[in-house]
């Protein structure tokens, strides 16, 4: 009866779902550099693609410590990562500044000025309307800060917006790139963009199984069950 027992109690508890466990993979603040935190999750390698972008300041950016990486060009912003372990889910994190004079998608003159951001199989185009126009499509961020002049070109205001994503994500490589595009993009000290304050981090299972209360109480009752058997059959051979 007791390897009876111990064989229903190992069924019910193979058949638990495992509990999935979220661990660190990258993450920076710029304060000190573009890499500033790595793991405990495994990966390869990390890489920045600046195209164009360094290090720059971010006082009077809510949030954003005294730097950010800042790209005034209409280059290619990409941080990937190569190498992951084995993984069904990504969170990513981030803040990005909206800098100077966007002038939207429908500024008279000088427009659109749209932020392309690619990530996990999705692609983004965000603007906000700090000089012309009257779209502010920030995406499913959270605004920080915007209609206030925060830096850099004291003639225009500035928006501060924080990110977060979860997401599917099986692949061995990531890839965020981000890029400041279309036919009124002017650079410069007119528009720039700057993020700050990444983070990636992996869901996967780490191969425990923990019963759910549901399954505790099959168990529970299971036991039960087994131990009325016991009890008729001693009754029985008596």
């Amino acid at each position: 009866m007791k390897r009876h027992l111990a064989l229903a109690a190992s069924v019910l508890l193979l058949g638990g779902p495992a509990l999935a466990a979220e661990e660190n993979i990258w993450s920076t603040t710029f304060e000190t550099g573009e890499i500033e935190s790595v793991g405990p999750f495994p990966s390869g390698g990390l890489i920045v693609s600046y195209g164009g972008a360094s290090l720059q300041s971010a006082a009077g950016f809510p949030g954003m410590d005294t730097q950010m990486l800042r790209n005034d060009t209409g280059g290619t912003t990409s941080l990937n990562v190569v190498g992951l372990a084995a993984h069904s889910q990504l969170r990513l994190k981030f803040d990005l500044a909206f800098i100077d004079s966007w002038d939207s998608l429908d500024g008279a003159c000088c427009a659109p000025d749209i932020l392309f951001v690619d990530f996990g199989g999705q692609s983004y185009q965000w603007t906000v309307n700090h000089a012309l126009g009257t779209v502010f499509d920030v995406g499913p961020g959270t605004v920080v800060s915007t209609a206030k002049n925060l830096g850099y070109n004291s003639a225009w205001t500035d928006t501060v917006v924080s990110y977060e994503f979860l997401f599917p994500h099986v692949a061995s490589s990531f890839s965020l790139s981000i890029r400041f595009g279309g036919a009124g993009f002017q650079g410069g000290l007119d528009e720039s963009w700057g993020i700050d304050n990444f983070a990636l981090s992996a869901i996967f299972d780490p191969g425990g199984v923990i019963p759910e209360p549901a399954t505790w109480a099959m168990l529970i009752t299971g036991f039960g069950l087994m131990g009325g058997m016991a009890r008729r059959r001693r009754l029985a051979a008596g």
